[in-house]
């Protein structure tokens, strides 16, 4: 009778788990047949239309992952065919999706618990296999960004750099429960604004009793919570100022400074400011960014800032021409610059910035910004909460 006490005890007690448990609440769909990999593009289109559409308010970018376009809305994450649009995998919970990035063969989605946005789940975006998870205490919101190697996810008062595996490579801010706790808190101060390579995190921070902000570089150390640290105080700065970290590249970091003239400024990993590039007028607040090959482009209201990736070297800018403006930042397609203007696509040499042809395409009327990418012959927007293919 004990025995047989203690055997319903223990099914009742694995019944609430699994009833209460996050696998019950996970709806994952794999794909029929592995997804093939992609085909380079001969060459650019001579003409578009739309292929396909469909909502992905929780990805800020086109994702392209594994042979798969991913999309990301309410509490689904999905995988694509690029030219048909087609369902080949899914992944849902039943809470709604924080957001959706991704890193190296795997769509990275995060969810929210009691903690906030950290509950990380990866899906092999060429199977639709689930892959390496992780939790941990995150703000209600992040901003996700990725390099293609690593994750960064930043909060107003946290940020973590993941690995591939979502081995935790580094956190600075807030914490729920002080894990040691010996080591002296530091000031709390809000994270305006972000960016990461593999190497570092650079982030705009406010904190208490400084009128000006400062650039924190981080450097993953052999304590995750204990990085290598720079600190480079802006003068003149506010918090309220619209500065914000344009990219990273390995252990150098572009900045936008709006004062006391607009200028980005490149700032390498001693803090000392090794470019500066003037612009004509302060830049869009839904200014974007892009890293196609080997260029990062920034799209800053009108124009499009053009670097070599390597040292963030600053090359040339696309500018207005006439009644047709740029409206996003760049992408790379068969070894041209393909950048979103007003009435379609100006294609440009990559190296020289010398313009090729323009390609006519009408988009409906919108304050979004257009953020291309390309998956073999199809060419990708994010527009908004949208992603559309187009061929």
């Amino acid at each position: 009778m004990a025995a047989a006490a203690i055997a319903v005890v223990v099914a009742v007690v694995a019944a609430l788990i699994w009833w209460t448990s996050d696998a019950r609440a996970t709806i994952s769909t794999p794909a029929a047949a592995p997804v093939p990999s992609l085909k380079l593009a001969a060459k650019v289109p001579d003409a578009l239309h739309e292929l396909w559409s469909t909502p992905s308010a929780k990805t800020t970018q086109p994702l392209v992952v594994a042979g798969a376009v991913v999309t990301g809305d309410g509490r689904e994450v999905i995988g694509h065919d690029p030219a048909s649009g087609a369902r080949l995998w899914s992944y849902a919970r039943d809470l709604d999706l924080c957001g959706v990035t991704w890193v190296y063969q795997y769509a990275v989605a995060v969810y929210p618990d009691n903690r906030g946005c950290g509950q990380v789940s990866t899906i092999d975006a060429q199977t639709g296999r689930r892959g390496p998870t992780r939790t941990a205490y995150a703000d209600a919101e992040v901003t996700l960004s990725s390099d293609g190697t690593t994750v960064l996810s930043a909060g107003d008062s946290r940020l973590e750099l993941w690995r591939s595996d979502m081995v935790r490579m580094l956190s600075w801010g807030a914490l729920d429960a002080r894990i040691k706790p010996d080591v002296p808190q530091d000031p709390l101060c809000r994270l305006v604004s972000a960016a990461a390579s593999s190497s570092q995190v650079s982030v705009l921070e406010g904190c208490p009793n400084q009128a000006d902000m400062r650039l924190t570089m981080l450097t993953p150390s052999d304590e995750e919570d204990t990085p290598k640290t720079k600190f480079q105080q802006q003068p003149g700065v506010s918090v309220d100022s619209d500065a914000r970290v344009i990219a990273v590249s390995d252990t150098t970091t572009a900045l936008y400074i709006p004062t006391p003239k607009p200028t980005v400024n490149v700032v390498d990993d001693t803090g000392t400011v090794t470019a500066s590039t003037l612009l004509n007028q302060q830049v869009s607040p839904h200014a974007a960014v892009s890293h196609p090959g080997d260029l990062i482009t920034w799209w800053t209201g009108d124009s499009v800032l053009v670097f070599d990736a390597n040292q963030l070297r600053y090359k040339y800018t696309v500018a207005p021409s006439g009644s047709n403006a740029p409206v996003g930042p760049a992408t790379l397609m068969a070894g041209e610059l393909l950048v979103p203007v007003t009435s379609g696509y100006d294609v440009f040499n990559p190296e020289t910035g010398a313009g090729v042809r323009h390609i006519d395409l009408k988009r409906p009327p919108s304050q979004d910004p257009v953020i291309p990418a390309v998956a073999g012959s199809t060419l990708l927007e994010q527009r908004g909460g949208t992603v559309v293919a187009l061929g």
